[in-house]
């Protein structure tokens, strides 16, 4: 096993925060603080952001000791205040830990989370800068990666498929995220049901209105 370099701070006022008394989500956040990356890398291909790290429910019930259930329930409960982002697909799940989103009374110098990794093998800041060519890549490589996904689901046909993912790649004003990025929880083949189910009525409509032309 790779050994663990480096180490994460927390301000003291953490035990004011309101899930510090639940042992298992907040043994389960202090993991996800651990596991997140301090920069971006790759993985297989893809792109990982600064903040974020791969998993499964069934991989942070092997890490925390924790049944695959409860990892369930804690999850849940750290999107619901903000402090985790997570969005999946069929392969993978990536959680974002949202360290802006943790204050404790509304004051915004009182951040509950200041997360601070020193590695020894960590390059120069020079090194680690993200320039806008990158972000370019690195979103044009999720943008494949999601039509991808998307056209995996070949029960749907081609026309449904090309209309959702014109609607959920559209990237924000920034050019960092695409639409179904900004999303606490994204699983894809209930969101394309869903379009589906949308769709229909319309297509029906049509059908009603070309007959009713003839």
């Amino acid at each position: 096993m790779k050994k663990q370099i480096g180490f994460i701070k927390l301000y003291r006022s953490i035990i004011d925060w309101e899930w510090y008394t639940d042992v298992n989500t907040s043994h389960l956040f202090i993991h996800c603080l651990l596991k997140s990356n301090y920069s971006m890398k790759k993985w297989q291909g893809i792109i990982i952001n600064e903040g974020e790290f791969i998993t499964s429910f069934e991989k942070l019930s092997i890490e925390t000791g924790l049944s695959i259930s409860k990892v369930r329930t804690a999850i849940k409960k750290l999107q619901s205040t903000k402090a985790i982002t997570t969005y999946a697909t069929s392969k993978y799940s990536v959680i974002r830990v949202n360290s802006n989103f943790n204050k404790l009374n509304d004051n915004p110098n009182d951040l509950l989370i200041d997360k601070q990794i020193i590695s020894k093998s960590q390059p120069d800041n020079n090194q680690i800068a993200t320039t806008n060519n990158n972000i370019e890549i690195s979103i044009t490589k999720r943008k494949i990666r999601f039509r991808e996904e998307v056209f995996s689901h070949t029960k749907y046909n081609k026309e449904l498929l090309n209309s959702f993912f014109n609607y959920w790649n559209e990237q924000d004003k920034k050019g960092l995220k695409m639409r179904f990025e900004t999303h606490e929880f994204w699983n894809l083949e209930n969101r394309i049901k869903k379009w589906a189910e949308n769709e229909r009525p319309k297509i029906q409509t049509n059908k009603t209105t070309l007959h009713k032309n003839r």
